[in-house]
């Protein structure tokens, strides 16, 4: 852990160097840089790398790896087991909206994906997955798919997976008489 500490808003930093500009209320940090957030609803965000930057009136900010290496996190539900990824930069717009670019991937229990982007949108609770022909596997559920396709949209209210252009893939429903029924 680094020398500089900061703690507020549900939010805590830790770096080796950081600079605060007052007038821009812009923050900027370096050298094994720790974030922690926990969201609205509970869900804990834990990332790391090298350069962060926030913009507190804007609500954005990056963090970026060191030169070769890759931005971790760790989003850990309130209840269930953590989902962890990786990529090249990591970006927010408040609570809204997470990006993770520059090659994404994420596994856990509930999906594992590869994609150039991987966005989460939280007010949809909508996942894009967009460049470099993005894979997406569901794992829990009533149903698990792994798909490949040019982008994919999976959204939780209403609960779908919507893939476009060369789509490859399967889909099996763990209960063979629920999609009987479905199918009525």
């Amino acid at each position: 852990m680094g020398d500089v500490r900061y703690d507020g808003a549900g939010a805590r930093l830790t770096a080796d160097w950081a600079l605060y500009r007052h007038a821009l209320r812009a923050w900027q940090a370096r050298g094994n840089v720790r974030l922690h957030k926990t969201l609205e609803n509970g869900d804990r965000i834990e990332a790391h790398g090298e350069r962060a930057a926030h913009d507190e009136a804007a609500l954005t900010g990056t963090l970026d790896p060191a030169p070769g290496g890759l931005v971790g996190f760790l989003r850990t539900p309130v209840s269930g087991e953590p989902d962890r990824g990786e990529g090249g930069r990591l970006s927010w717009e408040g609570d809204s909206i997470l990006t993770l670019s520059q090659g994404a991937r994420i596994w856990g229990p509930r999906l594992e994906l590869w994609s150039d982007t991987a966005r989460y949108e939280r007010a949809g609770k909508r996942l894009v997955l967009a460049g470099g022909r993005p894979v997406l596997h569901k794992i829990e559920g009533e149903w698990t798919t792994a798909l490949k396709a040019d982008s994919i949209v999976a959204a939780e209210e209403p609960r779908r997976i919507e893939a476009s252009g060369k789509v490859e893939g399967w889909l099996i429903f763990k209960n063979p008489e629920k999609l009987k029924e479905l199918a009525k």
